[in-house]
């Protein structure tokens, strides 16, 4: 393993002293801008039109269904508190997990953005109890992480580092069984917590021992967006999603053009980390106009699942929402579910 230069050793062991500061700063989101938990159909109920579901999990965590097909990207349902985050020890809450994660047996792939706890500490038990089909792809880091496990079968490890895409390289289409999903990586980035310092960032270079039991061994890797297509029959595409899991500088996380020329239909966004950046979420929402916005990541994770929900600590709700008006194209739409909403989204246009 490499030694971390000065700024990721900062980032990894001097922690306390930012979430001490953030924790100031929570507050109740305003209830006007989240749709309720439960079934919330989102397009023209006078249009018939194929649909597909997505579940908001909370923080990173999606779920994705459409056709014989189901996708899940990294959620968090343990939730450590702050101080354990900073200073103490933080192991995954299979109780919250198997509470508030809904079935997940047919699921065939787990995408991971990147590897901090907030994204991988609940992916091992997912994978091994609730969801044993899925392959589990992310970058390499992930990837060493994760065989600190030794219940994980490392062939079910996928390090997507040579398949990844950026503005001006096509990567690697990735299927999912039943042939109704694929995606593709994206090269992205991760914003600043605070004052240029990034937690927990670096890589490893070797599979881990074992899992880490501390926040700051669970380190960034490469961080990744996702394309993922919907898919007809034919395999011709139906609808398109941009997802990231983390604020980032553009042009990170653009995709290259696509040569079948189909838009994106639908953003996942992610609030922390938008005010330490530039142009974030507007460089890529202006970018890609999108006819849909869904805000994830936006509640405080060091809260409990089972306690009312606040704003991410030293997240900026107001003025992200209107960067993000200010960038939809005409008629676009933005969406901030509660976790456990399930969205109807309606395919328009596809046949």
């Amino acid at each position: 393993m490499r030694t971390p230069p000065f700024r990721e050793r900062l980032g990894r062991w001097f922690p306390a002293l930012l979430l001490v500061g953030l924790v100031a700063g929570c507050r109740t989101p305003p209830a006007e801008v989240l749709a309720s938990p439960g079934p919330v159909s989102l397009g023209d109920p006078a249009v018939e039109a194929p649909t597909f579901t997505l579940e908001y999990l909370g923080v990173g965590g999606w779920l994705l269904r459409h056709g014989e097909s189901a996708l899940l990207t990294a959620p968090l349902f343990s939730n450590p508190g702050l101080l354990s985050v900073a200073l103490g020890a933080i192991e995954s809450d299979t109780t919250l997990i198997d509470r508030f994660l809904p079935p997940v047996d047919d699921v065939g792939a787990i995408l991971v953005g990147h590897a901090h706890y907030d994204h991988l500490l609940d992916v091992p038990w997912i994978a091994r109890r609730r969801a044993p089909q899925a392959q589990i792809y992310g970058s390499r880091t992930m990837v060493h992480t994760l065989m600190g496990d030794p219940e994980l079968e490392p062939a079910r490890l996928v390090d997507v580092g040579a398949g990844v895409g950026d503005p001006g390289t096509l990567g690697q289409w990735f299927d999912l069984p039943g042939g109704s999903i694929r995606f593709m990586p994206l090269r992205s980035g991760h914003a600043p917590h605070y004052m240029g310092i990034t937690l927990y960032s670096g890589e490893y270079d070797a599979p881990l021992r074992e899992l880490p039991d501390r926040a700051r061994g669970w380190r960034e890797g490469e961080t990744l967006a996702f394309l993922i297509d919907l898919l007809g029959p034919e395999g011709e595409v139906r609808y398109r999603i941009h997802y990231q899991d983390a604020a980032a500088q553009p042009p990170d996380g653009f995709p290259p053009h696509m040569p079948d020329g189909h838009p994106v239909d639908l953003m996942i966004v992610c609030l922390p980390g938008a005010e330490e950046v530039d142009g974030y979420p507007e460089g890529i929402v202006g970018h890609l106009a999108p006819s849909r916005v869904l805000v994830g990541h936006w509640e405080d994770f060091f809260r409990p699942r089972t306690e009312s929900l606040r704003i991410s600590p030293g997240a900026e709700l107001d003025p992200f929402i209107r960067r993000l008006e200010g960038a939809l194209s005409e008629g676009g739409e933005w969406t901030m579910p509660e976790p456990g909403t399930v969205l109807r989204i309606e395919m328009s246009g596809a046949l």
